[in-house]
């Protein structure tokens, strides 16, 4: 516990250095006790991984890539601080072998563990960290660890809550990050719809709630587009800061952002007649 305390804050203060806001949304959400599954989306690698420590007021269950064991010295360090790997069947194709559906039983069993003691854990489910403007399609792996950890009992008041991470320019130091916390899906009041696969339909309902806490573009060119669009709007419509104040929020420019996508369809469906 002293080495998650003391790990936790010397994360703090290297994010807190590298950038120059982090601006913390739905914090509320999260309860202070009861099993959660903390379900991100994952632009940055490790970087999220610390965000998400230093922000979750409760001891966080990491988990990661089973290929980050395959060194000796990073291995070690992770079975201290207690990761547990996941192993994706994308890592077993590039090996030119045929995925084992057993790969994962032990880290399955020790996640479930974890949430039946009420802890919190975290899953990346896209299972991969990248550079694309929109969330990549996720895994079912959250939603059948939340189900299987449900079904078996022991985990009562499961959430499985989303968290949305956005960074201005990831790579930028004194840039700014803004981390959402979204709406919970709360297992005991949870049905899929008739006729569907539980996993399949869990996994569905959290891409929905990531994707309420993170931006998606079609493309890079579109992300660009709607980020100048967004600041420019924004300066305009926004409150004049107040004297000594640099720039507005990042939080007000993303919100703005997302106006603009769900506007933009409609724009282009508009009468070509109407007046400009």
């Amino acid at each position: 516990m002293i080495a998650y305390v003391l790990f936790r804050a010397v994360a703090g203060v290297a994010l807190r250095w590298y950038y120059r806001d982090i601006h913390v949304e739905g914090i509320e959400r999260i309860p202070r006790r009861g099993p959660v599954l903390l379900v991100v989306n994952h632009p940055n690698a490790l970087v999220d991984a610390l965000l998400v420590l230093w922000v979750v007021p409760r001891r966080v269950l990491l988990t990661a890539k089973a290929t980050l064991f395959g060194n000796t010295l990073l291995a070690a360090a992770l079975r201290w601080f207690g990761v547990v790997p996941l192993h994706r069947a994308s890592d077993g194709a590039a090996a030119g072998s045929q995925p084992d559906p057993t790969r994962n039983r032990d880290s399955f069993r020790a996640v479930q563990a974890a949430l039946r003691r009420g802890g919190t854990v975290l899953i990346f489910p896209e299972g991969r960290s990248h550079d694309e403007p929109s969330l990549a399609p996720l895994k079912t792996g959250a939603a059948r660890m939340a189900l299987s950890a449900w079904e078996t009992g022991g985990a009562a008041g499961l959430s499985v809550i989303p968290i949305g991470l956005t960074f201005e320019r990831k790579a930028a130091p004194r840039t700014r990050v803004l981390v959402q916390v979204g709406e919970p899906i709360r297992m005991e009041s949870w049905e899929p719809r008739p006729g569907s696969r539980q996993a399949e339909a869990l996994t569905a309902e959290i891409d929905a709630k990531l994707r309420a806490v993170t931006l998606n573009h079609a493309s890079s060119d579109a992300a660009a587009r709607a980020a100048r669009l967004a600041s420019a709007v924004a300066a305009v419509l926004g409150d004049v800061p107040a004297i000594g104040v640099v720039d507005r929020s990042l939080a007000a420019d993303i919100e703005m952002a997302r106006r603009i996508d769900r506007l933009a369809p409609r724009l282009a469906r508009a009468d070509a007649s109407l007046p400009a």
